[in-house]
């Protein structure tokens, strides 16, 4: 009997991506002080630019998730929660950290991960994605931004508003706000905006913004827009993305988000080869913050403890 036929391989563009030490990246968003740590959060009308890292006694950085809620700035690197000690004004809800192993740990915090990028491939990927991916090669043009352009930021600041008009996710943004949050991206280290065009009208189909910090590298902000949907970019950008990712020096791991209840969006992940891995964590919440979740937000404080 004949063995089954390996699946062909997918055109997609060898991306020279960015990438940056987790210090380097850290000191490089202080010293831009207006871009978030991740380019999703934006500003807080109460708290300005919460997510500018910090450093706790043992030079560790650590960043707002939101505000009042820390997170490790490289979060898959495991913890002793005996040697945390942070600032109350900086922790005031929360903080959260994965552990070495289950022993230290009293929660658990559900990542999708690649846990071993050298090993990724075409069959590693749903087949049903891998026929959308390459209609996204077929139809889309990707390239990366290298240079500020206010044409193109000006598209793409359109396509992120489409998103969020059309999902309800995060707010539309301002000419003077995204435009200059972008100039900044550019030069920020080990970041890298990766833009897909629909081949037929020359428009922007989609972005996306990546991060390769230390040994893992993160998706940060994905946005397509409505009318080209058809062209599969989301697809495209983010498989260009993985397969760029594996051939920088050291680089093991992608990261793609904690685990959401949207079903479709996680099964957008999952078929590209992500998997929802549960790591043992250690979440410390202040007693009125943690009862307050419980109670009121039961859906955030149960993804976030990972009881999903």
């Amino acid at each position: 009997m004949d063995s089954p036929k390996a699946p062909s391989q997918i055109e997609y563009p060898s991306l020279p991506l960015r990438f940056a030490a987790v210090d380097e990246y850290c000191r490089a968003l202080l010293e831009a002080r207006a871009v978030s740590f991740w380019w999703y959060q934006g500003k807080n009308r109460f708290f300005g630019n919460y997510s500018l890292p910090f450093q706790d006694t043992r030079s560790r950085w650590w960043y707002q998730v939101k505000p009042g809620m820390c997170w490790p700035a490289d979060f898959l690197a495991p913890i002793d929660p005996a040697t945390v000690d942070l600032p109350l004004q900086k922790c005031f809800l929360a903080y959260q950290h994965i552990t070495g192993n289950s022993e230290n740990a009293n929660s658990k915090v559900v990542i999708n991960v690649i846990n071993d990028l050298p090993q990724y491939g075409v069959t590693t990927i749903d087949a049903k994605r891998r026929n959308s991916i390459r209609k996204g090669s077929q139809l889309c043009e990707v390239r990366l931004m290298e240079r500020s352009d206010s044409d193109l930021f000006e598209e793409c600041r359109e396509t992120w508003n489409d998103l969020s008009t059309r999902t309800g996710w995060k707010e539309p943004l301002a000419r003077k706000c995204f435009h200059e949050s972008w100039s900044m991206l550019l030069d920020l280290a080990g970041t890298t905006i990766i833009v897909g065009f629909d081949k037929e009208s020359g428009r922007v189909a989609g972005f996306l913004i990546v991060k390769v910090l230390g040994d893992t590298a993160y998706v940060d902000t994905i946005a397509s827009r409505s009318s080209l949907l058809r062209t599969n970019v989301n697809d495209i950008l983010l498989y260009s993305f993985i397969k760029s990712a594996q051939t920088v020096p050291g680089v093991r791991k992608v990261h793609y988000a904690i685990k959401s209840y949207i079903e479709s969006l996680e099964w957008f992940k999952t078929s590209f080869g992500f998997a929802p891995y549960p790591f043992p964590a250690y979440s410390r919440f202040l007693p009125f913050a943690e009862g307050f979740l419980k109670v009121f937000c039961t859906a955030d404080y149960n993804r976030l403890v990972g009881n999903l």
